[in-house]
């Protein structure tokens, strides 16, 4: 039982006047309940006041039994021959859980557009119209409320329990980042590189720590022409392979029991060259100066110019494309705390996110190191550390 995390969400509840929370990402469903839903057709109702319920598929029943905090788990018949429409079966619960509750302002996830996926990732489901209807069906039009700021601030600041489960993550991605560093070699393909890092995260990270659920997804960029745009926020992993010299660029997504973190770790194929050590060595400089930049009160544009400054003096200014860092946790991209110029978001405890340098030449390729820190009253704590080297 996080029974901060269920605290602070009455306590915001309650400033903004919400009766209850109907949820059905995977991520929210996880926040306030404590189940990662296996598919995308978990429902939770989540009141102010009173014990919280979760509407689940008879075939999700018994790893939400296992999961869940405290609420209540009511099950509908899904994916089989028998099965009704899902709609009105999670209408028909959610008024079975509602009835005699004068609840006048129920908020919900109208306005979340970027999502993480549950278990399945294959096939994640979102609230949309359907959603909505069903939900007006059963609260009325007038009483539903957008919940996706109240949520997303919730998530901004994580508990301590949740940051356990975040540092399980960065240590098992570790396990992918030492098979990539030991991987890295001419002739060596960044689909092999793809498929080495992945296996080593599902085979080793699954039950270290008990981690129950354990997914990977690596993405590497070979060679000048790929690593060069290494900036954008997706990879294209080839069957080209390694040449000497060539730098192999990893961006990595770990997720375990519905936590996530986000990794980037840049190696050369044999010996690095005299420029991609020097460019090697702002960009590490670079990520430890904005690490030591932050601590509770810092803004977001403060940490961002620690590592901009380091860039600028080496003369790569224009080659430093994207933000410093943003927010994460249950999701692979989270929009608080955004590491970026000229942001005056003073920095609290408990927020987590990347911190990740990086500068893309055409003729060299890209260069990007990426870490994952949680704010303490100290300083950054860096979850997962692992070696920041070349070679």
């Amino acid at each position: 039982m996080d029974r901060e995390r269920i605290t602070r969400a009455q306590t915001v509840m309650e400033r903004e006047d919400l009766d209850a929370l109907v949820c059905r990402l995977p991520e929210n469903v996880l926040l306030l309940s404590g189940h990662w839903p296996l598919n995308g057709w978990s429902f939770l109702l989540f009141p102010r006041d009173g014990k919280p319920t979760c509407i689940v598929p008879h075939c999700d029943e018994r790893e939400a039994q296992e999961e869940l905090w405290e609420a209540d788990c009511v099950s509908f018949v899904f994916g089989v021959l028998e099965a009704g429409n899902p709609y009105e079966d999670i209408a028909a619960r959610l008024k079975d859980a509602t009835a005699g509750k004068r609840y006048a302002r129920v908020g919900f996830e109208a306005g979340f557009e970027s999502v993480a996926p549950p278990w399945n990732a294959a096939e994640p489901a979102i609230p949309a119209a359907a959603t909505s209807a069903m939900l007006e069906g059963v609260f009325g039009r007038g009483r539903l409320v957008d919940a996706t700021r109240v949520l997303n601030e919730l998530r901004a600041r994580k508990t301590p329990m949740e940051q356990a489960k975040l540092k399980r993550t960065n240590e098992v991605a570790t396990l992918g980042l030492h098979v990539f560093h030991d991987s890295v070699g001419p002739g060596v393909t960044g689909v092999e590189l793809v498929g080495l890092v992945e296996h080593a995260i599902m085979l080793r990270g699954t039950g270290q720590k008990d981690a129950r659920r354990v997914r990977a997804f690596a993405q590497v960029s070979t060679g000048a022409a790929e690593t060069a745009v290494g900036y954008r926020p997706m990879e294209i992993t080839t069957t080209r392979k390694l040449g000497t010299g060539d730098l192999a660029l990893l961006e990595l997504a770990v997720v375990v029991d519905g936590f996530w973190c986000d990794r980037t770790r840049v190696c050369a194929a044999g010996a690095p060259t005299e420029k991609q050590l020097e460019v090697f060595e702002a960009v590490r400089n670079a990520q430890e100066a904005a690490i030591g930049a932050v601590r509770p009160g810092a803004t977001a544009g403060q940490v961002d110019e620690a590592a901009r400054a380091i860039i600028r003096d080496a003369g790569y200014e224009k080659e430093f494309v994207h933000v410093t860092g943003h927010g994460l946790g249950l999701r692979y991209h989270e929009p608080t705390p955004l590491i970026c110029p000229g942001s005056a978001l003073a920095l609290e405890v408990g927020m987590y996110h990347t911190v990740e340098p990086g500068v893309y030449f055409p003729e060299m390729g890209g260069i990007r190191i990426e870490d994952n820190v949680v704010v303490t009253e100290a300083g950054a704590e860096v979850y997962g550390p692992f070696e920041k080297t070349l070679a």
